[in-house]
């Protein structure tokens, strides 16, 4: 039975047994070996700096809520309070989708098409559960919760795990969930004066990058095999759920519900930032497109949707 903090899936994997093994080393071997010399450890971080919530959890020439009349209203330690909301409902959905990329990797180890992308696979898996590991002990050691996921992120999740095409699987954490976080992850980087959040994050990174660059390898290969009109489907189908998350990435409609604030004078407030300081959220949809031109889903199509989203 679901529950508000349980979603229950039930699919069957279409996967591959491969009996061939090659001495030939690929690209993705290369990253595979890489991977096995990258690994750190969340119980190594330096949780002893773990800031005081009575600090702000960012510098404040990057609290995208300063000069909303309402914020700077609110008296300082209430301020504080504010901003540390706003940082967790971020990092909870930062968790919740690096679980999402932790339960379809693992299910990609069996449905990848050969041993060397089964084997880079398997390292992901370990990846993604250092990654749910520092981020749930980092929500839960500094405010004491987690937020539930905001619907388009649990959608979204939903959508991966279910789904039996590897492609779309594979085309969703790759592409788009690593895409976007590497982005956000050094936006946070950039902000955050909690040392132990920028010791995991140069980690995180480069685990997200090194997923990023094999999804790319991996998908430049399968997806020149099909027609223009299968590609539209799949470009199509990253738009769709681009559009979705854009929501979910503004995640504050939930702090205007807590402190009592108009969501339109909000979202009013955030629009005009986003004008004055276009950088961010060029950069955020700049990875994201930079990594579907590269397996070719970048459609002149496709490019005037997100050229329309990033705006």
């Amino acid at each position: 039975m679901a529950s508000s903090s349980v979603t229950p899936f039930d699919i069957q994997l279409r996967g591959h047994i491969r009996w061939q093994y090659t001495a030939h080393k690929s690209r993705i071997h290369s990253l595979y070996e890489l991977a096995k010399s990258k690994v750190w450890k969340t119980s190594e971080a330096p949780w002893e700096t773990l800031t005081d919530t009575r600090l702000p959890p960012s510098r404040l020439q990057f609290e995208p809520l300063a000069g909303f009349a309402p914020f700077d209203a609110l008296p300082a330690p209430r301020k504080i309070a504010c901003s540390w909301h706003r940082h967790a409902l971020e990092i909870s959905d930062i968790l919740h989708g690096e679980q999402g990329a932790l339960l379809v990797s693992s299910q990609l180890v069996s449905c990848m098409p050969d041993v060397e992308a089964k084997l880079f696979a398997s390292s992901q898996v370990a990846d993604e559960a250092q990654h749910v590991e520092f981020f749930s002990r980092y929500l839960l050691e500094s405010i004491g919760t987690v937020h539930p996921p905001s619907e388009a992120v649990a959608d979204l999740i939903t959508t991966m795990v279910n789904d039996t095409r590897w492609d779309y699987k594979f085309i969703a954490c790759q592409i788009l969930i690593e895409s976007l976080a590497l982005a956000r992850l050094q936006e946070i980087r950039r902000a955050t004066l909690v040392p132990v959040l920028a010791y995991a994050i140069d980690f995180i990174s480069a685990d997200e990058a090194r997923h990023v660059k094999f999804g790319t390898d991996v998908l430049r290969r399968h997806l020149s095999t099909l027609s223009p009109r299968e590609l539209q489907a799949r470009s199509d189908f990253v738009v769709e759920n681009v559009i979705r998350l854009s929501s979910a990435m503004n995640i504050y409609t939930r702090v205007a519900d807590e402190f009592g604030w108009n969501p339109r004078a909000l979202r009013y407030h955030l629009r005009r930032c986003r004008i004055a300081q276009p950088k961010p959220r060029h950069d955020l949809f700049r990875q994201l497109m930079l990594n579907l031109k590269t397996v070719g889903l970048l459609t002149p199509e496709t490019e005037q949707r997100l050229d329309r989203i990033a705006r």
